[in-house]
């Protein structure tokens, strides 16, 4: 039915993909079985793994952030922004693969800063303000992005402080 030297014809559906195998005559019922467990278990991986970021989604408040930002645990940072997951309580330029910090932030990171809940209030309604401050003089500053209400400026650390929960 399926050509010379083939027996059976195994299909393996996900919701995003399907495997067809077709297995040769000398193959085990063993084999078989244990090429449909690896697959079983490659599923309910990749279903697991989608389910955690089901379970975490990003907060309302951090919207904004997301047109700069990457807000998932164990994403990679953006071009334009680092990974802010578990920026709390960090030191400035606390993520390692984000290449395109401000002579602002070199400055501030140099002096000490960390991301305490008052620093992040001050900085999201003024970054460049905040940062000259911090530095004793005018700097570039990557970040124009303000953000003046304060009772959004406390969601979003909130928002913060949840994604880094979810690591």
């Amino acid at each position: 039915m399926f050509g010379a030297g083939f027996k059976k014809l195994v299909t393996i559906r996900h919701a995003k993909w399907t495997t067809l195998r077709l297995l040769s005559k000398g193959k085990s019922e063993e084999k078989m079985k244990f090429s449909i467990l690896l697959a079983t278990v490659g599923t309910i991986a990749v279903a697991g793994a989608m389910t955690a970021s089901a379970d975490c989604p990003t907060p309302q408040a951090l919207s904004a952030c997301k047109a700069c930002h990457a807000l998932e645990p164990g994403k990679p940072s953006r071009v334009t922004g680092p990974n802010l997951v578990g920026v709390v309580g960090q030191p400035a330029m606390h993520s390692a693969d984000f290449k395109g910090y401000s002579e602002a932030m070199k400055a501030a990171q140099a002096k000490g800063l960390v991301w305490t809940d008052d620093n992040l209030m001050a900085y999201i309604a003024d970054p460049k303000g905040f940062l000259d401050g911090i530095a004793g003089q005018p700097l570039k500053n990557a970040m124009a992005f303000q953000l003046k209400d304060e009772a959004k400026r406390k969601a979003a650390i909130d928002g913060l402080k949840t994604i880094a929960a979810c690591q």
